[in-house]
């Protein structure tokens, strides 16, 4: 058994523990991101491995469900609650390597994000001979004025001379050039992969790389709604509606009572189209399947159950059902009838419906979500199994999101709906629901690689799960293997030779909800199992088992936007014993204090600042029992370990804070998709100064892979010099 106590031992002193403290398991700091951040993690708290540095963290995005203001700000002149973002196009791109996109259209142009910032302006490399202006004409599509439009991209990057612009190793061109009018309708068309821009003065196209203008084919007519049905785009303007396909434009609707169009919804169950018609109703179109036949119109109008005539938006929901924002509220078609939602005191804008079958409604109240009953499991089964007289009423949960409860402005306009997120046109701007995905994050070490030994390891599991409005769970194990032992009792018999694997396991169930906008609270609640030895002849087992918990506070954007500050209280929990019931130890009471703050967030660059306090609150009586942890929480403080009865206050405060592990770190996070880290360690009780170098690699929203190593800088030899760490978070 020597070989586990001193491995046991030199494990302790490697994390500064009380001497006779117990279960090293439950300070094993985990995540290569972290670790490569001079093992800080109590204030970033932002991803799978929160669940040991803070609980709290899971009180906030993007571990729980979360409002955020994406991008501030209006035009000058413009009132604060006056609607500048207009209108919403989404890429849904899900899978490795990828990012969802928005597009937003405002009142002078459009805006993209692209996964992880907003951008004005496309950045196209100049490969091979390219030129600025070369790369100009496949902007603008065309020849016309082409040499005053690369001077203003030329002032746009910078470039006051040619000899400037050879330099240029990529050009932004800002979408300005091209769109500059209002906005007044977006659609991604995700079979060919191009962008629809409707503005008051006509029809765009953009393929990723350029515009196309259809002003010559189309004239420069008011945009209103677009909306596509496979290989047939459908277009609604303030004179008539009109389907383009295979490059030809043809004006259908003639037969409407009025030919200015709101809005347009293609059902694709169906094979329909619905269509908002200003002063009329809501008209519902079977298209022509070819020339010889004919278009078959109808129009829902008040007889037929409809709020007004006047519809704002159109949205077809998961089930099929077909829903429309009016003024004083909603018409809900369920394919046999129209029935009407209203709201009371709320003046409806907008309306989106989420794959999962959720109404979303905007309003100048905040933000309505609405999931019917036969969008759940159970509703579907009821419904399949009614008959149509049987079918009423759809009766669902309703929830309401406000300035008091997540939004920053209560004014909301337009929505979007794409994946997980919700995006909605506000007051302040554009404000993003986020909801949360589960995380899984693993992750391994190999311990003391001076001693190479293989089976002497580190290992980390833990995963989230979200739980709407109400916070976030989450599940860990930490692992470590103290290797195998081989022993022989010379009393007994010293020919017989037996061996054991000693480990400890810590099992953990987490939680996190918010207090306020600010403030988060967590709880860990672990169960841990250590066993130094067993099974070994003539010996009793060395193992025990208990349980501890955790308490975090997390706050953020405290006075300054980006600034984080996090605090815990860790393993609460009863003295443990091994052998000798009389000799127990205490397990590793610890405070931790971190701060946080993002120097640098701007397009393509974020650079974040870490920095940790931690400290094991041990105190023992004059007989050297171990106090409850209410009473070492503080005690320990004013009487540390190595305090001298001449000590004055300055010095005992000296001492105290001495005997804790100050960490520091940064990380630099380049585009979202490559980050890069460093970190130091200082503890002076366990002698140990060193250096963390990590590296970070988000190949998508879903996976990031990173790499951290351990470089001793301190005169003594450091046994963890060169060990390395591997981890992983993967998000679905």
């Amino acid at each position: 058994m020597a070989k586990t106590v001193l491995l046991f031992l030199l494990l302790l002193s490697t994390l500064a523990f009380s001497r006779a403290s117990a279960v090293i398991t439950l300070e094993m700091p985990v995540g290569a991101r972290q670790l490569g951040m001079g093992e800080s993690g109590v204030a970033l708290a932002d991803d799978g491995n929160t669940l040991f540095y803070n609980p709290a963290g899971l009180a906030f995005g993007p571990l729980a469900n979360e409002w955020e203001l994406s991008r501030a700000g209006q035009p000058q002149g413009t009132a604060p609650t006056g609607q500048f973002y207009t209108a919403f196009a989404a890429r849904n791109r899900r899978g490795f390597l990828t990012r969802n996109e928005v597009w937003a259209g405002t009142v002078n142009g459009i805006l993209h994000f692209d996964g992880q910032v907003w951008r004005e302006d496309l950045t196209v490399p100049l490969e091979g001979n390219a030129k600025l202006r070369d790369v100009v004409r496949t902007f603008l599509g065309s020849e016309v004025s082409l040499d005053s439009i690369s001077g203003v991209v030329r002032n746009y990057n910078g470039a006051k001379t040619l000899k400037e612009e050879e330099l240029l190793v990529e050009v932004k061109i800002p979408f300005s050039i091209m769109i500059k009018d209002t906005v007044t309708a977006m659609l991604y068309e995700t079979r060919t992969e191009k962008l629809w821009i409707g503005t008051t003065k006509g029809l765009f196209r953009f393929d990723g790389k350029g515009f196309k203008d259809f002003t010559s084919e189309f004239g420069t007519r008011r945009i209103t709604a677009i909306a596509n049905q496979g290989a047939t785009l459908w277009i609604g303007t303030d004179n008539g509606i009109f389907a383009y396909r295979n490059g030809v434009f043809e004006q259908r609707g003639a037969v409407l009572p009025s030919q200015k169009i709101t809005s347009i919804a293609w059902h694709e169950m169906r094979k329909e189209l619905y269509v908002g018609v200003e002063g009329a109703g809501i008209a519902r179109l079977t298209p022509k399947q070819n020339d010889d036949d004919k278009d078959k119109w109808g129009v829902f109008t008040l007889q037929d159950g409809i709020m007004d005539l006047t519809p704002k938006a159109i949205a077809i929901d998961s089930s099929g059902h077909v829903w429309s924002a009016h003024k004083d509220g909603l018409s809900h078609f369920n394919l046999r009838r129209w029935e009407q939602v209203r709201f009371e005191n709320n003046e409806v804008h907008g309306i989106t419906v989420s794959e999962k079958g959720a109404i979303w409604i905007g309003t100048n109240k905040g933000a309505w979500r609405y999931i019917p009953e036969y969008a759940t499991p159970s509703g579907r089964k009821s419904e399949t199994e009614q008959s149509k007289s049987e079918t009423g009423n759809t009766p669902g949960e309703w929830n309401h999101y406000h300035q008091g409860n997540g939004l920053v402005s209560n004014t909301v306009w337009c929505l979007l709906s794409l994946d997980n997120d919700l995006w909605l046109s506000t007051g302040a701007g554009v404000e993003r629901y986020h909801a949360a995905r589960s995380q899984v994050a693993f992750f391994y070490e190999k311990l003391l690689p001076v001693l190479k030994m293989p089976d002497l390891y580190h290992l980390y599991t833990g995963i989230t799960w979200p739980l709407g409005d109400w916070g976030t769970w989450g599940l860990f194990v930490n692992f470590i293997s103290f290797g195998e032992t081989t022993v022989s009792n010379e009393e007994i018999n010293p020919d017989q030779v037996s061996s054991f694997n000693s480990s400890e396991t810590v099992v953990g169930l987490s939680y996190g909800t918010r207090l306020n906008k600010k403030w988060g609270l967590g709880l860990n609640f672990k169960f841990f199992y250590s066993a130094l030895s067993s099974g070994v002849p003539g010996e009793e087992d060395a193992t025990t088992a208990s349980y501890a918990i955790d308490v975090g506070i997390l706050g953020r954007d405290l006075g300054i936007k980006g600034l984080r500050f996090g605090a815990v209280l860790a393993n609460i929990g009863p003295n443990v014993y091994y052998v000798d019931k009389s000799n127990d130890d205490p397990i590793p009471l610890t405070w931790r204090f971190g701060l946080s703050y993002d120097l640098l967030n701007i397009p393509d660059h974020r650079l974040t600042l870490n920095a940790d306090y931690n400290k094991t609150v041990i105190y023992e009586d004059s007989k050297g029992d171990a106090q409850p942890f209410y009473i070492s929480a503080w005690k320990a403080w004013l009487y540390p370990e190595t305090i001298e009865e001449n000590d004055s206050k300055f010095d005992t405060f000296k001492k105290s804070f001495q005997e804790g592990i100050v960490n520091l770190g940064a990380e630099y996070v380049y585009a979202g998709t490559v980050a890069l880290r460093a970190g130091y360690l200082h503890d002076k009780v366990g002698k140990r100064q060193e250096l963390d170098i990590g590296l970070g690699v988000m190949l998508s929203d879903m996976l990031q892979l990173d790499i951290a190593s351990i470089q001793n800088v301190s005169n003594l030899d450091g046994v963890r010099d060169g060990q390395l760490r591997f981890a992983g978070l993967f998000r679905f």
